[in-house]
């Protein structure tokens, strides 16, 4: 038999603000995914983590559209629930060449 290993799985996200819908397209459906996501860490403790991309404008565009929600999100990442950064935005959006 084989070697084992453990394996550890984080909930996370590969969010582009843009890409095959708009701008706006992407913030309808990134609203639905954080207040899905908030709901969730309210309703089961059993949920521990979700780690977003590595860029943390999003975070803005969520906070636009809802205000009332951003102490909540900042309670979230300041207990590290919510992993966010380093980045502001996706470093890949600005490469020269592959």
């Amino acid at each position: 038999m084989g070697k084992k290993f453990d394996i550890f799985y984080f909930s996370s996200t590969h969010w582009d603000r843009e890409w095959y819908q708009d701008f706006q397209g992407f913030r309808y459906r990134l609203v639905k995914m954080l207040d899905n996501l908030l709901d969730l860490f309210e309703k089961d403790r059993m949920y521990q983590t979700f780690h977003f991309d590595g860029q943390t404008i999003v975070l803005e565009d969520y906070a636009e559209i809802c205000p009332e929600k951003k102490e909540k999100l900042l309670k979230l990442i300041k207990e590290r629930k919510i992993l966010i950064g380093p980045w502001y935005v996706m470093p890949d959006e600005f490469l020269l060449s592959g």
